[in-house]
């Protein structure tokens, strides 16, 4: 790791916040793996549907948005989601902490030939319940996805193609992007509930195979399948150190805004002031 001010020990002057806005957008930033599970994966939980089964045709996932991190430029977000086989497009409702405010929307990245949309940004507080579905619409070969505040109705969504008639068949579940333990939430786990998951239109919740796995080791992130009560918890320890703490704050933006996938956007937004 480099030497330097610590992204989790100061928040930055006006000028240092100009500055690091303009290494950000001036930096240029590479795709780091070839295909998912992606870098910057830390804890995730990857699912094996039957055999028999041609493509996951339903996903939906309940939790609830966890307790307000300290300000910082830290982002990092909770999520499940689903690719095909290649693990080359994945599909996903996120959850992202932006700096000052959780947000919801959902995402879709390809990676051959890069490709990424999201869908409309919206700001959820802490304690709120999401809801997030991927339905498979067979007339269009296309899944509909969409991220929904259950307290407030307040909806988004988007509609995605599948790329040269690709089949979804490997569910995720995930929390993404590498800092300093410090950074992460205090409540130290989040739970997916209420797991459905449908193959060729028809209810394979309990057949679904769940691994727990863990891509980047940090800060002691570690899924938990919950087979029996239908739940999947992903926590960690805000007290540990971790191999980042000692990355200034512009290598850890250019470090989790790699590729073009959501953390791409925080290369020129990461900066709060």
């Amino acid at each position: 790791a480099a030497h330097g001010s610590s992204v989790a020990d100061f928040f930055p002057s006006s000028t240092e916040a100009e500055a690091m806005r303009g290494l950000a957008a001036s930096a240029l930033f590479g795709a780091v793996a070839a295909q998912d599970p992606a870098e910057g994966w830390m804890a995730y939980a990857v699912g094996s549907i039957p055999a028999n089964a041609e493509r996951i045709t339903k996903i939906q996932m309940t939790w609830t948005v966890g307790a307000k991190p300290s300000r910082s430029f830290a982002f990092f977000s909770p999520w499940f989601g689903m690719d095909p086989a290649d693990n080359l497009n994945l599909v996903q409702p996120v959850n992202p902490w932006e700096g000052s405010n959780w947000g919801m929307y959902t995402e879709y990245y390809q990676w051959s030939p890069t490709h990424n949309s999201n869908s409309a940004d919206h700001s959820v507080e802490p304690g709120q319940t999401l809801q997030g579905t991927v339905e498979y619409d067979a007339s269009s070969d296309s899944y509909t996805l969409t991220q929904k505040i259950v307290e407030t109705g307040v909806t988004s969504s988007q509609v995605v193609k599948c790329q040269s008639g690709k089949k979804y068949t490997i569910p995720y579940v995930v929390y993404e992007k590498t800092w300093p333990c410090k950074n992460y939430p205090s409540d130290g786990v989040v739970t997916f509930h209420d797991i459905v998951v449908e193959c060729d239109g028809q209810d394979c919740t309990s057949s679904v195979d769940w691994s727990a796995k863990i891509k980047d080791d940090n800060c002691n992130m570690a899924a938990h399948i919950d087979k029996d009560n239908n739940k999947i918890s992903i926590t960690w320890d805000t007290s540990m150190e971790s191999k980042y703490d000692n990355f200034t704050a512009a290598e850890l933006v250019e470090l989790n805004s790699r590729g073009s996938g959501w953390g791409a956007r925080f290369r020129s937004q990461s900066v709060v002031v």
